[in-house]
């Protein structure tokens, strides 16, 4: 993906995700506050509608009031002693007439309850169901529950107490005056009784059913479900959780709530009044959801519409600044390229904020220092170049000239150390030894020294020949043994049967790699066995280099930390490997060389104390194609 796609998407989606979260949180926020208004406007017209119902029980109130303080005479002459029952009875025929004189028009009042001190009925009225006027009571009276009576008995004079509505499901088809009731009773205190109680109590019965009809177009709904049906025999019991899925759980939290359909049925729910042992009495209403579903089809479309117009200004400061970016990164990625392939000095003007104009001329003053430091390190390569080409030129040159003085030096010891007529003392012989000795050590230092220059300056050559690998350790072993011998150790030569021992490469790199290693395994070893292997190379390099010839030692090892160091021109193990086994540091790194000439490389196994082991990974067969034809010449021989 280009930086430029990149870098739009990253600053398309810093701007469009804060915008999608604001929408996605606040469109349903807003949603629900809409509808909370909308059903809270709901709930005040449904308080509207009922408010004559509000206004009839104001009323009812005034009249308990009114009977509180004109209570039945019974309950005035009774304790009178010079009063008969026939006066009581008189003068409570002429209190029901004047009843029906106050209360006659009012026929939601059924029955009028005149209570003592202990609950028990004095006098009641009750409404004729035929010529509608109130008369004693000889049926039967719905008394005010316990808890109620007990509750208006503690009022003070003139306070009234309104009931919870009370349900009577028996009688609702035969008396359905009596089916949906609300009680209000008021206390009676005379003079001579207990004060803070009363001494009896009147108690109303207004028959609130007609609720249900004087509102057709309403539900009315108890706690349970059950539809309020007043005087009506109905087959079907449906409930309203059967024709409202999922009202039951608005029922339960008991709070306003919109109640939605399948299509566009609304009905609005709302617990309006209370019952005495049924729960709240629901009051349900259909109303019409457009206003709101219109309120939010527009906010959604205008919330989409700001939303697109956003997200195209989005996009087009986001290209913009994704253009400008990928115009500075071009230009700064083509100013690095000229810097790096032209070795050339670029300016970066750059313009804008002072910030990306000071960037500019910091890439420009590193592009320029850049520039000399690397003109300054080609010149100081150049000349170290030649110096050391100088300096291996000088020293094959010297090591060249160096090797014909000793040769006459070494001819000219063995001669006089091989003189028959013994004309030198046994003193002047050993010294003649030593001479001869010392000679051969600084020959073997020059040729080591002419190898490495020849490595150096890339003058060695490359003879191709087929090689017996098995014929060639063979006469290594047997050049090595004599020393191998006077320090009482045993070489010994392992072949795998699976491997191959006859290849095609350069046999005196080979031996010369082999000997070094077989040499040093005999100098840094003081007992034990010396073992060569050929075997498989079980490497990664396998491939290309299936082969691997290793020596073995159980000298004094190598520490893991100075397995690099020992490869370095010069270099041993530590300062006094030199000093007590001796040598120049030069075999190893000669041997490294010849092995990367020869399409190998050297594997080093070894720790401290536990000896050491050196294996040459070789191909069968050396690719050619890397090695220039000139260094190049092959031996038709099997050596």
């Amino acid at each position: 993906m280009r930086l430029r796609s990149q870098i739009l998407g990253l600053l398309f989606f810093l701007g469009f995700t804060p915008l999608v979260t604001v929408t996605v949180i606040n469109l349903p926020l807003i949603y629900a506050q809409v509808e909370f208004l909308f059903q809270k406007e709901h709930l005040q017209n449904l308080r509207a509608d009922f408010r004559d119902l509000d206004q009839q029980i104001s009323g009812r109130h005034e009249m308990v009031r009114l009977l509180a303080k004109l209570p039945e005479p019974g309950a005035l002459l009774g304790n009178e002693t010079d009063t008969s029952g026939h006066q009581i009875e008189q003068a409570r025929l002429q209190y029901t007439q004047w009843i029906n004189w106050i209360l006659g028009d009012l026929l939601d009042i059924t029955q009028i309850l005149f209570l003592n001190a202990e609950g028990r009925i004095l006098y009641w009225l009750e409404r004729d169901k035929d010529t509608l006027a109130f008369a004693a009571g000889n049926g039967v009276a719905d008394l005010p529950s316990t808890a109620l009576f007990d509750k208006a008995r503690m009022l003070p004079a003139g306070a009234v107490l309104i009931s919870p509505i009370s349900f009577n499901p028996e009688v609702r088809i035969s008396d359905p005056q009596r089916f949906m009731m609300l009680r209000l009773i008021s206390p009676l205190h005379q003079k001579d009784h207990i004060k803070g109680q009363a001494s009896a109590s009147v108690a109303i019965n207004i028959d609130v059913g007609g609720l249900a009809s004087a509102y057709p177009n309403t539900y009315w709904v108890r706690h349970d479900g059950q539809y309020v049906h007043y005087g009506e025999a109905r087959e079907d019991e449906a409930t309203a959780f059967a024709d409202f899925p999922g009202l039951k759980k608005i029922f339960a939290q008991e709070t306003l709530a919109l109640w939605r359909g399948d299509g566009n049925q609304s009905v609005i729910w709302a617990p309006m009044f209370v019952t005495e042992s049924s729960g709240p009495l629901w009051v349900g209403r259909h109303v019409d959801p457009s206003p709101i579903d219109a309120f939010w089809n527009t906010l959604v479309f205008r919330s989409l519409g700001i939303a697109i117009v956003l997200i195209i200004i989005i996009l087009l400061v986001a290209r913009r600044i994704a253009l400008r970016v990928e115009k500075f990164g071009h230009e700064l990625k083509q100013g690095i390229g000229q810097v790096i392939n032209e070795d050339r000095a670029v300016n970066f003007e750059w313009g804008g904020s002072e910030d990306l104009r000071s960037l500019g001329e910091d890439l420009s003053n590193l592009a320029r220092e850049h520039q000399h430091n690397r003109a300054s390190l080609l010149e100081h390569a150049r000349a170290l170049e030649e110096s050391n080409e100088y300096k291996s030129q000088f020293l094959a040159n010297v090591s060249h000239e160096l090797r014909t003085p000793l040769n006459s030096i070494l001819l000219l010891s063995k001669l006089l150390g091989n003189n028959d007529q013994n004309r030198l003392s046994q003193e002047e012989r050993e010294q003649l030894d030593i001479i001869h000795n010392a000679g051969k050590d600084l020959l073997s230092l020059i040729d080591t020294v002419l190898d490495l220059s020849k490595v150096e300056a890339n003058m060695e050559t490359v003879e191709l020949s087929t090689i017996d690998l098995n014929k060639l350790l063979g006469e290594l072993i047997a050049l090595i043994k004599p020393i191998a011998d006077e320090k009482g150790l045993e070489i010994t030569l392992n072949i795998d049967h699976a491997v191959t021992t006859a290849i095609v490469n350069d046999r005196e790199k080979i031996s010369q790699i082999i000997k070094n290693f077989l040499s040093n395994s005999i100098k840094f070893t003081e007992e034990g066995t010396i073992g060569v292997h050929i075997g498989e190379n079980r490497e990664d390099d396998s491939t290309r280099r299936p082969l691997s010839i290793s020596v073995s030692d159980s000298g004094i090892g190598i520490p893991k930390n100075k397995h690099s160091l020992i490869f370095d021109a010069f270099k041993q193990a530590d300062g006094s490997t030199s000093r007590r086994f001796g040598g120049t540091g030069l075999g190893l790194t000669i041997s490294r060389e010849l092995s990367a000439l020869i399409g190998g490389r050297i594997k080093l196994e070894s720790s401290e104390g536990r000896g050491s082991t050196f294996s040459l990974v070789i191909p069968v067969t050396l690719d050619t194609d890397g090695i220039d034809h000139e260094r190049l010449s092959f031996v038709n021989a099997v050596a």
